[in-house]
């Protein structure tokens, strides 16, 4: 009977360690996930701004999940570009395409499954080797980017406010929102080791187009596939500017 109550006292005291090493243990996996949690928070929060630094950077992390198109038309002095085309900026490409049979155009394009943002390097650290070369045979350079906004607008800077106002004023009588961006201003795109500058003049236009403008260019704007009347009546507002501007046009 004695060896009984030990062995029980025993069995008692092993399945409270036992309990006590599973409450560990519970409180443990709720650290941890609260610690992966805070983690991810912190990564989310981190890739607000641009998860690599430069071209040379980006290469040693993403193998592939994006693609270089540089498109050279003969006569050309103008460069028309994005530097966050595909599902970086969603929308940029297809107005840098839409150029192609009578300027030169390039793109860097992110076209991974998804997180494509990470592909993001900020104009002012742009170095891509093909676009750093190319540019610079090019007086004058237009550059296509895109901001977060749920109002239809358009944000116009660079460096040369003759063509600026022009694309204002000819975007306005279209029916579109826009207005120019003063030097010193954010998105005024015109310090001068932004890529855009980095012209054979160091003239140029910088185009931002909000979200919801961007969004009224497309029936689907996951796919970008069919484009509506407000896509073109934007695109011949650039072209008329253009015609404007460039002789060879």
């Amino acid at each position: 009977m004695k060896r009984l109550l030990i062995c029980g006292f025993i069995f008692l005291i092993l399945c409270t360690l036992l309990m006590v090493k599973c409450s560990h243990s519970v409180q443990e996996n709720k650290e941890q996930k609260q610690h992966h949690q805070e983690v991810e928070k912190y990564q989310r929060e981190r890739k607000q701004g641009d998860q690599y630094e430069n071209f040379k950077q980006l290469v040693r992390y993403e193998r592939d999940g994006y693609e270089i198109e540089f498109h050279e038309k003969g006569g050309s002095d103008l460069l028309v570009f994005s530097p966050h085309g595909g599902d970086i900026e969603p929308g940029t490409s297809e107005i840098v395409e839409a150029f192609q049979e009578s300027y030169s155009t390039y793109l860097f394009e992110g076209t991974k499954q998804d997180n494509n943002r990470d592909l993001h390097i900020t104009s002012t650290n742009f170095d891509e080797p093909i676009l750093v070369q190319m540019i610079k045979t090019y007086p004058f350079s237009i550059s296509i980017h895109g901001y977060k906004s749920d109002k239809r607008h358009t944000l116009v800077g660079g460096t040369n406010e003759k063509m600026q106002r022009a694309v204002v004023r000819e975007l306005k009588d279209r029916g579109f929102s826009a207005e120019m961006v003063q030097k010193g201003e954010r998105l005024s795109g015109t310090d001068p080791k932004n890529i855009n500058n980095r012209n054979a003049s160091g003239e140029s236009v910088q185009l931002e187009i909000s979200t919801a403008q961007r969004e009224a260019f497309f029936d689907n704007f996951e796919t970008r596939k069919g484009k509506k009347k407000a896509f073109r009546r934007y695109i011949n507002a650039l072209k008329e500017v253009l015609r404007e501007f460039d002789p060879s046009s």
